[in-house]
Order: C-alpha cells, then sequence, then structure tokens
C-alpha cells in the first residue's frame, strides 16, 4: 500500500504520543504542577500568539463570543444562579487573560444598567 508511505502523511505513532506524555509529564514534576497546566498554559499562549494577527483576531473573538454562557430563562433555585455567575466570571477571566476584552467591556457587558445616564429611584423617598 505506498500511500501509507507517502511523505505527505502526518500520522503519528502511539509511541511518539506517548514519549512526549511522559516527557510532559516528568516536566510538570519537575515543576511542581499537572501536565493539565502545561498542556492548559501552551494552549492560551497558541491563542495569545493567533490574536496578534488583525483577521486572525476577528475570527477568534466571534468564536469566543459564541461560547459566552447564556442564562436559563428562568432560575429555578439559587444554586442554578450561582452556577451560572461562576461560568460567567470564569469566562470573562479567560477573555481578560487573553487580551480579548477589556475589563470596561466586560463590566458593561455583565452590568443590567447599560445606559450612560444615571439610574432615577422610583418610589416615595
Amino acid at each position: 500500500m505506498p500511500n501509507q508511505l507517502e511523505e505527505s502523511k502526518k500520522r503519528k505513532t502511539v509511541a511518539d504520543h506517548r514519549a512526549v506524555l511522559a516527557a510532559l509529564e516528568r516536566i510538570a514534576a519537575l515543576e511542581g504542577t499537572s501536565s493539565t497546566e502545561l498542556i492548559r498554559a501552551a494552549a492560551r499562549r497558541v491563542v495569545r500568539e493567533r490574536l496578534s494577527d488583525a483577521g486572525m483576531r476577528e475570527e477568534l473573538q466571534a468564536v469566543f463570543r459564541a461560547e459566552l454562557p447564556k442564562p436559563s430563562r428562568q432560575f429555578k433555585t439559587p444554586a442554578q444562579v450561582a452556577r451560572y455567575k461562576r461560568k460567567l466570571r470564569e469566562y470573562d477571566a479567560l477573555c481578560l487573560d487573553l487580551g480579548l476584552s477589556e475589563s470596561a467591556e466586560v463590566q458593561s457587558r455583565n452590568s443590567i444598567h447599560n445606559v450612560s445616564q444615571r439610574p432615577v429611584l422610583a418610589g416615595g423617598l
């Protein structure tokens, strides 16, 4: 089967993957962290590098906007509200960390009052 020997194939053997993962585990042990944390840091580094390209930045921002946590139509328990708020905080922290959003943008997105005028209190005060 000549096509399996073709140079354009990018097949990796199991031994190749296992060797890389073993090396990653050793690095993590030496640094006192986990291999998952090293992979997460590397993935973020790749995303940050791609964000420097203007065309890629717009596309990645669209991808991140699509992943914005969406609230339920109706929260039935305080735990559901807490889970939604936790997901939103994690999303905001990631956007700030990667440089996808400015802090003012995050604050205005999460604010219930988005108008530039001060809110007016109604009632008999």
